[in-house]
């Protein structure tokens, strides 16, 4: 994670945003078994750091406060309506998905409404979580 997002956080996080709960190297390699992929290093290190939320009504899915994995738990289900298999949703925005391609490490969007297109967005995590903080903070 890049040390702009860090600098972006540190200024604008209140108390609550983030869980700071970093998933175990059990848990992740149980998420990965489960969803048949690598999951990118950059999501990686957001889980460790950060772990689940965000700043101005963003919310990244990573672990929940219980030790729930969010971002397993919507890849899942949202595979069921036909969300391809190299998809990790990291951010559900009601009528998209916000989400990493596994393969490549890009962020793409995905939306079953939209007869299931898969839209490009971020050249990588990073770039998508920069633009994401710096667009809702731009709102605050």
């Amino acid at each position: 994670m890049n040390d702009q997002i860090r600098a972006l956080i540190a200024q604008h996080e209140q108390k609550g945003d983030f869980t700071h709960v970093a998933p175990t190297k059990e848990m992740l390699a149980s998420a990965q078994r489960l969803l048949g992929l690598t999951i990118p290093q950059q999501f990686v290190d957001f889980l460790h750091e950060y772990s689940y939320g965000g700043i101005g009504g963003i919310t990244i899915l990573g672990v929940g406060l219980d030790g729930s994995m969010a971002f397993l738990e919507e890849t899942l289900s949202y595979r069921k309506y036909g969300l391809p298999h190299n998809l990790l949703v990291v951010e559900n925005c009601d009528e998209w998905l916000w989400c990493l391609d596994c393969d490549s490490g890009e962020v793409v969007s995905w939306s079953q409404a939209d007869g299931d297109d898969i839209l490009p967005g971020y050249p990588s995590f990073d770039d998508f979580l920069l633009d994401d903080l710096q667009e809702a903070i731009d709102s605050l």
